[in-house]
């Protein structure tokens, strides 16, 4: 389904600079300070990495970081940043990956996966038109090969985890530049397929970081638990049966602020006489999974209640990632949690617990994994759900949350 990142990254590094470039929004370096800063990269990543090597050999990253050298005369700022991104994301795991630059413009458009079409959720007021069309093509470059050139710059710790990310590079101006999707990364033209099956295309303007923006949805005026209260990493509350708290964990804020949360819910599961729990993690990307072992987990643990099967649901996700896969992982083994929802972004068994570096000219920041956490003696891609959800573009559409209505209608015992 992807290309693969050697094709892509001797592609691109065969095209060379275009005559009449654009503009580029990159740090301005020159040749001989990109490749200082590619030696530095070549050199400390393997070094500091717990284990660089444990998808891509070390012969494959050397030779991709020679000819990057040897191309980097010939490339501008931004086509040298994606190069490094590139490079980055060949060591395969979540942890491991290149920062763009802050200055790098996004298009007003935000897209999801729903199968293999990529969908308009939310877009600035002005493109509105594109709400929920089915994107067909960037520029004069069709959808899917777009994907397939933004998929290699993509920590590859699996699909689940392309899929979640590759959305955040399809709407980045100077990506799309670099990888010659769009010959002007400062506007472009983009065409969609409507609900009447009609193409359309709009030319879309970048919009700078900081930008104001008067977002649209694509949903309706219903807004599913999942996507409220979206500045705030923990919360909870109790669902119209009266029997049932669901809690919603998108990080793990500090210690004191997670006790104060976790504390106030165990109140709740005690008066209200709560029989179910739902945990959510789709939009959990990771922390310190500990404070949810030691200032959640280990409460429910106390209450009788919600002992025995039909209790305790978790739902996954493609963003569920790193400490969010342990926790997962725990409320199953501990509480017989019953797994609900898509396939995880992260691996069960996987590279983790980032550290990270800064390259000498440009500043932009190296993140890498330092510890290997193993979960299961089964070597799996994802945590599998027990009840699988694909996201739907009709549920999203309609503001509704299958997975949870599922969870509801499932009989106490």
């Amino acid at each position: 389904m992807f290309e693969s990142a050697t094709n892509i990254l001797s592609r691109a590094l065969s095209r060379g600079r275009a005559v009449g470039a654009v503009v580029t929004n990159a740090p301005a370096l020159s040749p001989d300070e990109w490749r200082e800063d590619l030696r530095h990269l070549a050199r400390e990543l393997p070094r500091r990495h717990k284990n660089a090597f444990h998808t891509v050999t070390r012969e494959r990253f050397e030779t991709a970081a020679t000819e990057f050298d040897e191309a980097i005369p010939s490339l501008n700022d931004d086509e040298v940043v994606v190069g490094l991104l590139r490079l980055v994301a060949l060591v395969g795991d979540a942890r491991t990956e290149l920062a763009p630059p802050d200055s790098f413009r996004r298009y007003p458009l935000s897209f999801y996966w729903f199968g293999q079409e990529l969908r308009v959720i939310r877009a600035g007021a002005p493109y509105a038109r594109a709400l929920g069309a089915r994107l067909v093509r960037i520029g004069e470059v069709r959808a899917e090969e777009a994907a397939a050139r933004v998929n290699a710059l993509v920590p590859r710790e699996n699909e689940q985890w392309v899929r979640a990310l590759n959305v955040s590079y399809l709407n980045t101006a100077e990506v799309l530049g670099a990888l010659k999707i769009l010959p002007d990364p400062g506007r472009g033209s983009w065409t969609f397929e409507g609900e009447d099956g009609c193409e359309f295309t709009l030319d879309v303007d970048a919009i700078a970081p900081g930008e104001s923006v008067e977002w649209v949805s694509a949903s309706a005026g219903v807004t599913p638990l999942y996507r409220q209260r979206l500045g705030e990493p923990y919360w909870f509350t109790t669902l119209t049966d009266s029997q049932t708290v669901y809690v919603n964990l998108k990080g793990y804020p500090d210690r004191g602020a997670f006790k104060r949360t976790s504390e106030e819910l165990f109140k709740v599961i005690e008066e209200a006489r709560i029989e179910r729990l739902v945990v959510d993690l789709r939009q959990n990307r990771g922390g310190d999974y500990n404070r949810a072992r030691l200032l959640l987990l280990d409460g429910l643990l106390k209450r009788t209640e919600l002992k025995g099967p039909g209790r305790v649901y978790v739902i996954v996700g493609r963003a569920t990632q790193s400490a969010a896969v342990v926790t997962a992982l725990d409320f199953r083994k501990a509480l017989g949690a019953t797994i609900v929802g898509e396939p995880t972004g992260g691996r069960p068994n996987a590279y983790t617990e980032g550290e990270r570096f800064e390259l000498p000219r440009s500043r932009l920041k190296v993140s890498y994994a330092t510890r290997y956490l193993k979960l299961q003696d089964e070597e799996t891609h994802a945590v599998m759900p027990d009840q699988l959800f694909e996201p739907s573009w009709d549920a999203y559409r309609a503001g509704t949350d299958p997975a949870l209505e599922w969870i509801q209608t499932r009989q106490l015992p």
